[in-house]
């Protein structure tokens, strides 16, 4: 069964893109255009055993924005230990983000080869790539 990466970013093109490549690597994706669609998927993926191996998080989203959907993340011991990759258009970010454990902040816009260094340090090391 393929580890599954949630990714909550609301932009739908960047959303998508991320997707394609991730797939293409041989994950499963679980995309949300917000921070309470991703908490809701959160909580369903405790219930039903099925946790992410990580968590893709833009930190300016409406509804529910990243900052509170990282914080939760930190507060609840069934999640805290996924790994979190923020992404912000924000370079200011970078310091706040170090303040909610993540693992590691993207700058807006980043490049595939990016993302893909972040998830292959976290995720697959010690695997094979699927397109090698």
């Amino acid at each position: 069964m393929a580890q599954q990466i949630l990714v909550a970013e609301d932009d739908e093109l960047l959303r998508n893109l991320l997707a394609i490549v991730l797939v293409q690597e041989g994950f499963e994706v679980n995309s949300c255009a917000n921070g309470k669609i991703a908490i809701d998927r959160l909580e369903a993926s405790k219930k039903d055993g099925s946790l992410p191996a990580m968590v893709i998080l833009d930190l300016t989203m409406p509804i529910v924005d990243g900052w509170k959907v990282a914080a939760w993340l930190n507060e609840d011991p069934a999640l805290k230990d996924i790994p979190v990759v923020v992404t912000s258009a924000s370079e200011e970010h970078g310091e706040k983000a170090k303040a909610l454990h993540a693992d590691a902040y993207l700058v807006k816009p980043y490049d595939t080869d990016e993302i893909l260094g972040i998830v292959d340090l976290f995720l697959l090391a010690g695997r094979s790539h699927p397109s090698s």
